[in-house]
């Protein structure tokens, strides 16, 4: 296990695994590994350098939950090391990198899977099945909206907001939402039309604020609000903006019905969903390999959500830019 920040929920769920045996952790900051080792058993050993590690531990599949501007350099050594790879999304900062260490792990026959853990989320695993069994018909028109208050997250992480971080935020935040619609429609995008800003008093490299709508093949319309400036931190929890509207029911939050219902049904809810989303993930990486099934969320599949993301970016960047041109 690579990073003990998100990685910490990797190391629970390897934890209480019966196809583990032992741990490993990296990590920069040893005193922060030592602390998960002292309250986890089945962890052998701490390293500070991943190249370290790699060269003296065999191992069944290595975990990388660094920040995101270390995924490459990361990815590419356990890649190189011949050793199964789950790597937290995005796969890379950029469409470039992203798509290196996916043909990299082709290449070398290394299993790779991304750790899209909103996919897992009990929420999001009833929804996949109810739009599967027909409940609200064909989709129409889905949303679903990142909005969060970024002011602490950036004063105690100045990294998340650096230049040299490299990431947008639809890449660094929006993917959960873009990859969120395709695991509900499953079906391509064929369209796509974002609008962004940076209004707000956040220091942040790029856009802040962007607004996408997607056409998918078939006709539903896909919608999703990414924001780092909204202010609402100190009253707790908000809607997630979440709806999917059928031709024969519809879902709004954590609430569905359908035709001939009568009443809003409640959808399963997480007390920790990232937490959740995150056993799900580990526990389906550790089946590929304790079990020989397949990889769940394969880099190619995610790569797709990744490019969405770059291609809001840019239609997003493209009306910007047509706004600095004089008129006509």
């Amino acid at each position: 296990m690579v990073g003990m920040g998100l990685g910490r929920h990797h190391v629970d769920t390897y934890a209480a695994s019966e196809h583990v045996g032992e741990i490993v952790l990296v990590d920069k900051d040893l005193a922060r590994a030592e602390a998960v080792k002292a309250a986890t058993p089945k962890v052998s050993a701490i390293y500070d350098d991943i190249r370290v590690m790699l060269a003296e531990e065999k191992l069944g599949g290595v975990s990388v939950a660094t920040p995101d501007q270390f995924h490459l350099d990361h990815a590419t050594a356990v890649i190189d090391s011949g050793k199964n790879l789950l790597l937290t999304k995005p796969i890379a900062c950029n469409l470039k990198d992203a798509e290196f260490i996916v043909r990299h792990a082709a290449e070398r026959g290394i299993s790779l899977m991304i750790a899209h853990e909103a996919r897992y989320r009990s929420r999001s695993r009833q929804l996949k099945q109810m739009v599967e069994e027909g409940f609200f018909g064909d989709i129409i028109h889905v949303r679903m909206d990142a909005i969060h208050d970024k002011r602490k997250q950036f004063a105690e992480s100045p990294w998340y907001a650096s230049a040299e971080a490299g990431r947008t935020a639809t890449i660094g935040t929006g993917i959960h939402e873009i990859d969120f619609l395709r695991f509900m429609v499953g079906r391509p995008v064929i369209d796509i039309q974002a609008f962004s800003n940076s209004l707000g008093t956040l220091v942040f490299p790029k856009p802040k604020t962007i607004s996408a709508i997607f056409q998918f093949e078939g006709g539903a319309i896909g919608q999703t609000l990414v924001t780092y400036e909204a202010h609402w931190n100190e009253v707790g929890p908000i809607d997630d903006g979440f709806r999917l509207i059928g031709t024969r029911g519809m879902a709004v939050g954590y609430k569905a019905t359908r035709d001939g219902l009568g009443h809003w049904m409640e959808l399963a809810r997480d007390k920790d969903e990232v937490r959740v989303g995150t056993q799900g993930v580990v526990n389906a990486f550790i089946n590929s390999i304790a079990l020989d099934r397949p990889v769940e969320v394969t880099g190619e599949d995610a790569l797709v959500s990744l490019r969405l993301c770059d291609s809001v970016d840019c239609a997003s960047d493209a009306v910007s830019a047509s706004r600095l041109q004089p008129a006509a």
